[in-house]
C-alpha cells in the first residue's frame, strides 16, 4: 500500500521543472555537485546556475542584445553603487556622520524595505491582507523610495514570476544565470525578451486605484522626490543636507536594492525546501535578515497567499509581525493564513518523497533490493498508521473551524496535530537513517 499515490518514485521524477522550458542559455552552468547542494537531498535537488563572475559580460552579450538593453536603468544600477561608495567617502572625510543622519538611515532602510516586502509583496501583489488608505499610502510612499518601479509594474513583474517560475516566461527565472535572477533581467527593456509591457488585465485590481494610477504615471519624479530629496530635508534640520542625501538617500537606496535582488537569486539558488521541490524557491533564513522576512521563499512558493513567510514564532519576519500588530488596532484586516492540516501535510509529502527517493537510489545499487523494499514496506506500515490519524484530525479541524468552536478546542487539536506530523517526521527520518545504513550482503 503506497503512502500517497502522488509521492512515490514514478510520480517523483516523471516530470521536472526545468524540462519544459526549452535550451538553456549559453550563459548558465549548471553543476549539480554535491559539494553545491549540501542542504538539499541528493536525489531531490533541481539544478541551478552555478556563480560566475563571467555571467557579467556573457548574460549582457548572450541573453541580453545591446539594442533591448534599457541605458537609463543600466547606467543607473552600474554607476548608483559607485556613487554610494563615494558618498559615504566623502562624508567620511569631509562632513563627518552625523547621529541624527545614521539614525535617519537607519529608519529609511526599514520604512523603504517594509514598504516592498508588506506593500509592494505582501498587499499589493498577493492580496494576503487588506489594508485602510492610511497604510496603503505609507507603503506607496516609501515603496517608491526603494527605487523599484511603480506598484503597478512591480505586481505585474512578481505575478508573472509566481505564474511561469522558473521557466522562460518567468521574468527573472534562476535558470537564465544567478545575476541574471539578481539583477541583470532589470537592464532588459519592456517588450524584449521575456519581459513583457504590463498588461492590465493581470493588474486590473491595482489599477483600479486612483493613488497607484497616480503613481504609476508620475513615477520618476516620486521616486527621487520620496528617495533623495525627503532624506535630505529631514537631515536639514539638524544642518546635515549633504549626509541627508548621500547616506540616507543612495547609500541606502543601493543597500536596500542588493537585499531585494536577493530574494530572487540567492532564494533560488541555496537553501531547503521543507514545502516542495517542484521549483527551486528556497527557505534562507540569513537572506531573511536583510529582506525583513521574505528569505523563507519555498513556504511563500508554496502558499504564497499566506500573510507570513516566516511561519515559526522564532523565525525572524518583522513584515509578519508588523501587520499582525497593524491588525490588532484596526489598521489592516482579513489576514489570509494557511491552515496548519495544510502546511503540516506539505511537509510530509517531502518526507514520503524523499524517503521514496532513497529507497529507490538505495535498492538500485544493487545486491539487496529485496531487503530494502521489505525493510520500507514494514516501515510503512507505521507511517501509514500515522497519516491516516493525521488525516482524521486534519478533518476534525476543518470541521472544528466551519463550525467555529472554541479558542480551547482548537489549541487543543492543533497540538494533536502537531504531535502526529513530528511522529512522523521522527519514524520517516528513522527509515531513511535504516535504508542508507544497509550494506551490500556477504557473497555466499
Amino acid at each position: 500500500m503506497p503512502l500517497r499515490q502522488r509521492t512515490g518514485p514514478e510520480q517523483i521524477y516523471s516530470r521536472r521543472p526545468w524540462q519544459n522550458v526549452g535550451p538553456l542559455p549559453l550563459a548558465v552552468n549548471v553543476d549539480c555537485s554535491a559539494k553545491k547542494f549540501k542542504n538539499v537531498h541528493p536525489d531531490s535537488r533541481q539544478p541551478v546556475p552555478s556563480i560566475e563572475p563571467i555571467e557579467w559580460l556573457a548574460g549582457a552579450t548572450k541573453m541580453i542584445k545591446w539594442n533591448e538593453i534599457n541605458w537609463p536603468t543600466f547606467l543607473f544600477f552600474i554607476f548608483s553603487p559607485i556613487g554610494a561608495i563615494a558618498g559615504v567617502v566623502y562624508v567620511a572625510l569631509n562632513v563627518g556622520f552625523h547621529p541624527a543622519t545614521i539614525a535617519l538611515t537607519v529608519f529609511m532602510i526599514f520604512a523603504t524595505g517594509i514598504g516592498i516586502t508588506g506593500g509592494y509583496h505582501r498587499l499589493f501583489s498577493h492580496k494576503s491582507y487588506e489594508a485602510s488608505k492610511l497604510v496603503r499610502w505609507l507603503y506607496v510612499f516609501f515603496g517608491s523610495a526603494a527605487l523599484e518601479m511603480s506598484v503597478i509594474e512591480w505586481a505585474y513583474d512578481h505575478r508573472n514570476h509566481h505564474r511561469y517560475v522558473d521557466n522562460d516566461k518567468d521574468p527573472y527565472s534562476i535558470n537564465k544565470g544567478f545575476w541574471f535572477a539578481h539583477i541583470l533581467w532589470l537592464f532588459r527593456k519592456r517588450g524584449t525578451g521575456n519581459r513583457e509591457e504590463v498588461d492590465l488585465n493581470l493588474v486590473q485590481d491595482l489599477w483600479k486605484d486612483p493613488v497607484l494610477r497616480f503613481q504609476h504615471r508620475f513615477y520618476i519624479p516620486i521616486a527621487l522626490l520620496t528617495s533623495f530629496l525627503f532624506p535630505a530635508a529631514i537631515a536639514a534640520l539638524w544642518g546635515d543636507f549633504t549626509g541627508g542625501l548621500l547616506i540616507a538617500g543612495l547609500a541606502r537606496t543601493v543597500w536596500v536594492h542588493q537585499a531585494t535582488f536577493c530574494i530572487n537569486s540567492v532564494c533560488h539558488y541555496l537553501g531547503t525546501q521543507p514545502y516542495s521541490d517542484r521549483h527551486t524557491a528556497r527557505d534562507s533564513w540569513f537572506t531573511a535578515l536583510v529582506t525583513y522576512g521574505e528569505g523563507y521563499h519555498n513556504y511563500h512558493h508554496e502558499f504564497p497567499v499566506d500573510y507570513r513567510n516566516g511561519i515559526r514564532k522564532y523565525q525572524y519576519d518583522p513584515t509578519k509581525w508588523l501587520i499582525f500588530a497593524l491588525s490588532k488596532v484596526g489598521l489592516v484586516w482579513n489576514l489570509k493564513r494557511i491552515p496548519d492540516e495544510k502546511i503540516l501535510a506539505a511537509k510530509m509529502e517531502m518526507q514520503e518523497k524523499r524517503l521514496a527517493a532513497l529507497s529507490e537510489k538505495k535498492a538500485q545499487t544493487g545486491g539487496f533490493a529485496e531487503g530494502i523494499a521489505a525493510l520500507r514496506e514494514s516501515g510503512e506500515k507505521t507511517l501509514i498508521r500515522i497519516q491516516e490519524r493525521f488525516d482524521e484530525l486534519a478533518t476534525n479541524m476543518k470541521e472544528m473551524r466551519r463550525e467555529k468552536k472554541s479558542r480551547t478546542e482548537m489549541k487543543d487539536l492543533r497540538k494533536q496535530l502537531i504531535r502526529t506530523y513530528r511522529l512522523h517526521e521522527q519514524k520517516a527520518v528513522e527509515l531513511m537513517r535504516e535504508i542508507s545504513s544497509q550494506r551490500m550482503p556477504a557473497a555466499a
